[in-house]
């Protein structure tokens, strides 16, 4: 497969970030050594790449640290090679609120990690528990966060780094819920998981609302597919977990794991 090819097959507004990509896969394949790559990608691109690594001539890993992360590091294995986890460059640091008179959101470590000039491909899935923020971030930012991370949202901070091969970490919380909708398509489960109207669902489609894997939809007759991870700006995020069969009125069943 050459480059243009491969650009071609992953619908990623950042093409230069593609073609590194490419760049890799072909280093990997002439040294015949595995190569970790040193950034998070979002799930339309990771999930892109398993999707076609044969026709690349190679296998792939992903690893985002939590169990279901959304945002991950891949890697390029050679036939014959493992995936090691050890070999991932990520540290996993938590935040912590030292204020006992602030109540920190999830939006406030994002924006404050955001603020401090960091890219979003630095780091991944960010999970708040108890006033603690956990987030895997790329090893080679860890210096720059700690000197110049002391505050979130007003609040002083202190941030720990955390052995995520041998300590305990967290993991999402979710919440299950079976929704009845007419069809797979993106318009009818949105409608169905917001309780708006279709007419309502479509014009947030075409506002830019709606996202599938981290993508912007255009088209209201797309289908969702299973472990599809939809976004609803405003409504939340929900993953599409299980289909359980049809109603007596030849609805979809279908279970979604609601972020939360």
């Amino acid at each position: 497969m050459n480059k243009k090819e491969f650009l071609s097959k992953i619908n990623y507004e950042d093409k230069i970030l593609l073609s590194n990509i490419f760049e890799k896969i072909e280093l990997s394949n002439k040294i015949n050594k595995p190569i970790y790559l040193n950034e998070f990608y979002t799930p339309n691109v990771w999930k892109a790449l398993l999707s076609f690594k044969k026709d690349l001539g190679i296998e792939m890993g992903t690893y985002g640290i939590f169990e279901d992360s959304d945002r991950r590091v891949i890697s390029f294995l050679p036939y014959g090679f493992q995936e090691d986890i050890n070999l991932y460059p990520l540290n996993l640091i938590k935040i912590k609120n030292k204020s006992s008179f602030s109540h920190l959101s999830h939006s406030d470590f994002l924006g404050t990690l955001m603020g401090q000039g960091v890219k979003r491909e630095k780091f991944g899935d960010l999970i708040l528990k108890d006033q603690i923020c956990y987030v895997p971030i790329c090893k080679d930012i860890l210096p720059y966060i700690k000197e110049n991370l002391k505050r979130i949202g007003g609040s002083p901070c202190v941030i720990e780094s955390i052995d995520f091969t041998k300590e305990e970490i967290p993991s999402f919380n979710f919440e299950e819920k079976i929704i009845i909708a007419s069809s797979f398509r993106i318009d009818c489960v949105v409608s169905v998981f917001t309780g708006k109207s279709r007419a309502v669902s479509v014009e947030m489609i075409n506002k830019g609302a709606v996202l599938i894997d981290y993508e912007r939809i255009n088209e209201k007759d797309t289908d969702v597919k299973l472990n599809s991870i939809i976004t609803v700006r405003g409504y939340g995020k929900f993953k599409i977990q299980s289909i359980q069969g049809k109603t007596q009125k030849d609805r979809e069943k279908i279970l979604i794991k609601k972020y939360i």
